[in-house]
This record gives structure tokens, C-alpha cells and sequence, in this order.
């Protein structure tokens, strides 16, 4: 029993000599850090050495290697913190800047997106991680998402030439880094983003007189008529359409321009008119279920059920966790006579909208 305890007390003051040592190098690494030393970040890979957990750490050592532009360190600094803490929005921000840095887009986009859904934390982070963020959406194509980043910054956040630009870009739908874009279209995209800063600042008749001032300046180039239809949709539909209608003369494979008229002449009641728009927007965009989703709302709407049911089936298969399918497919299927597929489709509709109710 004696040599029992004289292990366990030799193993208790083993286990306090090395927690104390680990104390001494966290406690010289902040102080190097605060001291501006270069020294720190060697001191913290010490520390983090012997202590993997400290998260504080990590963001002070990724943090660090982020300031001297040493990206690839940065970003396996802020991974083993999204480790540590895997809803920290902020680490998850901090690690997407550090891959835009490292030129790692496919990961900053998915990393950056996590940052603001776990939410950002600082305002600085915050506003650096949508910029990013909605730069990345734009340079992928994806506009809609890069324009609600910079619409939702718009709301918050005082005007800058950098947003001005990248907004230009997002609406015109130019799959561009801002530092891309030509220096003949530099003007255009300026005015562009001005329109849609403005727009979305709550500003509106600055943004219309900009946006008629655009058109008339730049009335065929590809974009500017169908960001000034999206505009007018909701107070001046009629205009809006024809400015869809003008910029599918110019470009007629907009994808944007051709949902959009699809989906008014849907809200009206008019399939006639909007389903050539959906089958042409199947052409342009054949991996994607929008097309299908429209074209069989408009169908069903028009009394082609069987023909709608084969389309919206598609828009299911495509999107399994999209609601928009499923009840207008259960509408369908209880006009056909097929009262369980129909059940079937609404129980889906109601489990799937509640999900995406919760995550708002």
C-alpha cells in the first residue's frame, strides 16, 4: 500500500509540474503577443503542443499567422479550432479568409457560409466574412445568393466603393472577381452596384432614376435590363416584363430574366404565356429543378396534369428536401385520382417546411 501511494503522489506531482509548465508557456506566449514579439507564435506552437485543447490558443496562434499573411499556417490553426468548437462561428469565418488567402475557394465558400449561420461574432469579422462570402457566391454564379449577402450588408452597413463594386458585379451577373473586371466594363459595373446599393438601402427613387440612367447609357448590355425588371417587379410588373423581355432580346439564354417571366405570368394565372419561358429555361439549365418546378406549376395550371406530374416528379427526385414540388404535386395527384401518392406528398411537404421553418 505504501508504494502505492508513493506512486500516486509521485504521479500527482508529475501531472502538477506538467500543468504548471504548460501554464508558464501560455502565459509567456500572451505576453509575447501583447508585447508585439515575434517570438509569440513559436511560443504558442509550444504551448499548443502541449496543450491541444486551449482554443483561446489557437485563435491567437491562427490569428497571428493570419496577420503575416501566412495562409496555409492560419488555416490549419482555425480547422483544429473548428475541432474544438464546431458551431464557432467566428473560427469558421477566420478559417474561410484564411483558404480566400490560400486561394482554397471551394472550401472558404462552405467554411464562410458556417461563419454566418453560427454567426460571425465581431462587427469587423462580420463585415469581412459577407464580403468574402458574397464575392465567392458571385465568382461561382451564384448571384441570387451573392446579392441577399450584399442586399442584407446594404441594410447595415455604411456605403463603400469595394460593396459598390462587388454588387455591381453580383447584378449583373458577371461571374467575376472584382479585381476581373475589365477596365471598360469598370464605369458600368459602378453604376450598376450604386443602383442595387441604394435600392436596397431603402432608397428607391434614387435607385430608379439610377437605373433608367443605366439603361439608357448601356441599353445592350447583357444584365442591366433584367436588374432593372427585377426592381420594378413588385411596385411596376408590366415594366418589369418588359425589361425581362428586352434583356432575353439581347441575351436570350438569362437564365434569371427567363425564371422571372416565367414566374409572373405564373402568379398571374396565365401558363400560356409563361410555360415557353420554363421549357426555355429547362434548355439553359438542365441540371438544375427550377425549370421543372415552374413548368409543372404552370401545367398543372393550364390542366395538363399528366404532363405536370412528370415534371414536377423530376423537380422532387432533383431537390428531395425542396417543399415548393411536393404540393402542388399533391394537388396534382388528388386530380388524377391518387389519393395516397397525394397524402404521401403532402405529409413530405408539411415535414420538409417545418424543417426549414426551425432553421431560420
Amino acid at each position: 500500500m505504501r508504494a502505492f501511494l508513493a506512486w500516486l503522489a509521485l504521479t500527482c506531482s508529475c501531472a502538477a509540474a506538467q500543468n504548471s509548465a504548460a501554464s508558464a508557456l501560455q502565459s509567456q506566449a500572451e505576453e509575447a503577443r501583447t508585447k508585439g514579439d515575434p517570438a509569440a507564435i513559436k511560443l504558442y506552437q509550444r504551448a499548443l503542443t502541449a496543450t491541444p485543447d486551449w482554443k483561446e490558443g489557437w485563435w491567437a496562434l491562427g490569428s497571428l499567422e493570419y496577420g503575416k499573411d501566412h495562409f496555409p499556417e492560419c488555416r490549419e490553426a482555425f480547422r483544429k479550432l473548428t475541432e474544438l468548437a464546431p458551431r464557432a462561428g467566428g473560427a469558421f469565418g477566420m478559417l474561410g479568409l484564411c483558404e480566400v488567402g490560400a486561394k482554397d475557394y471551394v472550401n472558404a465558400l462552405e467554411h464562410l457560409r458556417a461563419g454566418k449561420e453560427f454567426g460571425f461574432g465581431s462587427d469587423a469579422l462580420e463585415k469581412t466574412g459577407r464580403y468574402h462570402l458574397a464575392r465567392l457566391y458571385t465568382k461561382s454564379g451564384d448571384f441570387e445568393s451573392a446579392l441577399r449577402v450584399i442586399a442584407e450588408l446594404g441594410e447595415n452597413t455604411q456605403e463603400s466603393a469595394a460593396f459598390v463594386r462587388l454588387a455591381g458585379i453580383a447584378a449583373l451577373w458577371k461571374p467575376l472577381f472584382p479585381e476581373e473586371v475589365p477596365a471598360a466594363d469598370q464605369e458600368l459595373v459602378y453604376l450598376a452596384g450604386k443602383a442595387f446599393w441604394h435600392a436596397f438601402a431603402r432608397n428607391a427613387a434614387t435607385a430608379e432614376t439610377e437605373l433608367s440612367e443605366l439603361a439608357e447609357r448601356y441599353p445592350r448590355e447583357k444584365g442591366v435590363h433584367y436588374l432593372f425588371g427585377s426592381f420594378e417587379l413588385r411596385n411596376n410588373p408590366d415594366k418589369a416584363v418588359t425589361e425581362f423581355e428586352t434583356e432575353l432580346k439581347i441575351d436570350p439564354t438569362h437564365s434569371g430574366a427567363l425564371s422571372a417571366l416565367a414566374a409572373e405570368y405564373l402568379r398571374r394565372k396565365d401558363p400560356e404565356k409563361g410555360i415557353p419561358y420554363a421549357r426555355e429555361l429547362g434548355k439553359v439549365m438542365p441540371a438544375s429543378p427550377v425549370p421543372h418546378t415552374l413548368l409543372g406549376r404552370l401545367l398543372a395550371e393550364s390542366g395538363e396534369n399528366k404532363e405536370a406530374v412528370a415534371e414536377l416528379e423530376k423537380a422532387r427526385d432533383m431537390s428531395p428536401d425542396d417543399p415548393q414540388p411536393r404540393i402542388t404535386l399533391a394537388s396534382v395527384y388528388a386530380k388524377l385520382g391518387r389519393s395516397a401518392d397525394a397524402a404521401r406528398e403532402r405529409a413530405a411537404f408539411t415535414k420538409l417546411n417545418a424543417a426549414r421553418d426551425k432553421d431560420k
